[in-house]
């Protein structure tokens, strides 16, 4: 998968790393050839990632499928035009020559497929699985746990190969900036055409999962252990490493274990206290362990129901708002993992996404006096013990929030919240469920008032549109057969919307995060923001308009942004070129680049 990218380590004699924060400009490894190795790194070689789970489905497109272990796993295997580096900026991979904008009227993209690009059964990469992936994108939609990216394959008006299919050309309707997210996972199309989308993948079966990239699932141990091996029949550059094992650790203890007994090689664990002691007690021995703490693409929101008949007024929201510290409430739970987590006030951007200082989204700071004014304003007033009742002496103002069971932060977080709302004369009682159950049916058939949910922050902020625009609707449109000109249809709002099954969110439990419009929210102004932002192809411009997005959406409320989870990324330190990407795939985002080091390199 040869990567055309930056902050890769040079093999040829001097090991160099460029820092996101040195200030330099990083050094770019030549994709026609291999990185020399020299006696300082072995050739070849095995690493260990520990991981809750293996994939059940190895289609990252399908309910099943749709979770990061899988997104980890299939990185490496199948073609991705894209791939997102740790500074959120997309780069090409090696079976893409080049991919770029050709014309504007209409927009057009050009793909060039690398001219020896082929699938590990002999077939080659081509415009026909493009096309395909394109169409059964479509119609998987109502059955996608996360068809954010939708508004792209509905704007695409055509797809057509020449040269033998290796050049492909993609007209869109209208211009669509985020499509450097599209044909991720391109999935062999001559296999599912036969075997079925989703059914093809369910399951490891050799003969169906074939590899269009340097590694391929070789082996599977249910419930133990999965195996990539270089794939033999790539046709470029070979990774670095021979084999890389997926080992199922089931909690950040064992995998701490396995790190410092060597069983494991990587592993991303939550930050806290234990974490670093047994990381400096390792380093004092030996230095074998090393650590990066980073923010993970998971944001924590406090969720309002917008069909309450208590928080779906937009007063009630916005003086809760007034009433709530979010620096405090991070600090006083997820601070007390990561002392430097801090909390978010954004929707739309993730910490450091190119664009989240334009001109930022000013937050609902807390002020208990204007608070009170509203309270005031909207029938509650304090009795002589402090408590908000109706009038003064009437019911009291007691809110319900809903959260996920056995989760130590958000346990914290929902009692800091307590006090603060106490505080200020409101009763909050707390019920906490199964996250399964949270994410599956309490949140999409709104039985909430308020609840605490995590929202996976997408590469690509536009993807965000499914989320705060349309809410979980019934199963009533029926997809026409001719794919290529009437799905978009004239309604522009088709470009996100997704006809979903009521009272369900598909694979929101896999995925991890709520993956629909779950509150209710429906301002025009909103819809109307993320169609143009879709349109805007200048980068300047477009994080203009998203910080004006945000405005609105802090504005309107459905939701206020607590803090982003953050992820600790804990490796031998012998193993190089190992980093945290804010996309899905986590670490494996460059794994054709990993390298085990043996010896000091010489100089």
């Amino acid at each position: 998968m040869e990567l055309k990218k930056a902050a890769l380590v040079l093999l040829g004699g001097v090991a160099v790393i460029a820092s996101a924060c040195s200030g330099t400009s990083p050094t770019v490894v030549p994709m026609s050839q291999a990185p020399s190795v020299t006696s300082g790194f072995a050739s070849g070689g095995t690493v260990t990632v520990a991981v809750p789970y293996l994939p059940s489905n190895f289609n990252p497109s399908t309910p099943a499928g749709a979770n990061r272990v899988t997104q980890m796993v299939m990185e490496q295997v199948w073609p991705q035009a894209f791939v997102i580096d740790p500074e959120y900026q997309a780069e090409t991979t090696g079976f893409i020559d080049s991919a770029e904008v050709v014309g504007l009227s209409p927009m057009t993209v050009s793909y060039v497929i690398d001219p020896k690009a082929t699938w590990s059964d002999g077939y080659p990469i081509t415009a026909t699985d493009f096309v395909y992936n394109w169409q059964q994108q479509l119609l998987a939609s109502p059955v996608l746990a996360s068809p954010a990216f939708l508004a792209g394959y509905r704007d695409i008006r055509s797809i057509s190969g020449s040269n033998g299919g290796k050049t492909v050309r993609v007209v869109f309707n209208r211009p669509y900036s985020d499509w450097e997210g599209l044909f991720a996972n391109l999935i062999p199309a001559h296999i599912a055409e036969r075997a079925g989308w989703a059914s093809a993948f369910a399951g490891f079966r050799p003969k169906d999962l074939i590899s269009g990239g340097p590694f391929i699932v070789s082996s599977l141990k249910k419930g133990k252990r999965l195996v990539l091996t270089r794939n033999s029949r790539y046709w470029g550059t070979p990774a670095h490493l021979q084999s890389i094992v997926f080992r199922v650790e089931r909690s950040d203890r064992a995998s701490l274990v396995g790190l410092k007994d060597g069983s494991v090689s990587i592993a991303e664990v939550t930050p806290s206290p234990q974490v670093d002691i047994a990381i400096a007690r390792d380093q004092a021995l030996s230095s074998a362990l090393s650590v990066t703490t980073t923010p993970s693409p998971v944001l924590w929101q406090l969720v309002f129901n917008l069909n309450d008949s208590v928080v779906g007024d937009s007063l009630m929201r916005r003086a809760l708002a007034l009433v709530t510290d979010p620096d405090q409430l991070a600090a006083d739970s997820v601070g007390l993992e990561d002392p430097l987590a801090t909390s978010a006030d954004s929707r739309v951007f993730a910490q450091g996404q190119p664009g989240s200082g334009a001109e930022a989204a000013s937050p609902v700071a807390y002020n208990q006096a204007q608070a009170t004014k509203l309270f005031k304003s909207l029938g509650y007033e304090p009795d002589q013990n402090g408590r908000l009742r109706a009038y003064g002496v009437g019911s009291p103002l007691t809110l319900t929030v809903t959260g996920p069971r056995s989760n130590g932060a958000i346990d914290a977080l929902e009692r800091q919240l307590q006090a603060e709302w106490s505080s200020c004369g409101i009763g909050l009682i707390i019920r906490n469920v199964r996250m399964s159950h949270l994410l599956k049916t309490v949140l999409p058939s709104g039985g909430y008032q308020l609840a605490l949910a995590p929202y996976v922050m997408p590469a690509f902020p536009t993807w965000n549109a499914i989320i705060y625009t349309d809410p979980v609707l019934p199963m009533s449109i029926s997809f026409p057969p001719n794919l290529h000109s009437d799905i978009v249809g004239s309604n522009s709002t088709w470009l996100w919307s997704v006809p979903t099954p009521v009272g369900t969110e598909p694979g929101a439990v896999s995925s991890g995060g709520v993956t629909r419009d779950i509150t209710g929210l429906e301002d025009p102004d909103v819809a109307a923001y993320f169609e143009r932002i879709m349109g805007e192809l200048n980068t300047d411009a477009r994080a203009q308009l998203l910080s004006r997005l945000d405005t609105v959406l802090t504005q309107d409320l459905p939701t206020l942004p607590l803090f982003q989870e953050p992820v600790s990324l804990v490796q031998q330190s012998d193993i190089v070129n190992v980093s945290e990407s804010p996309g899905s795939a986590g670490p494996l985002w460059n794994a054709e680049d990993w390298v085990v080091e043996t010896t000091s390199p010489s100089g």
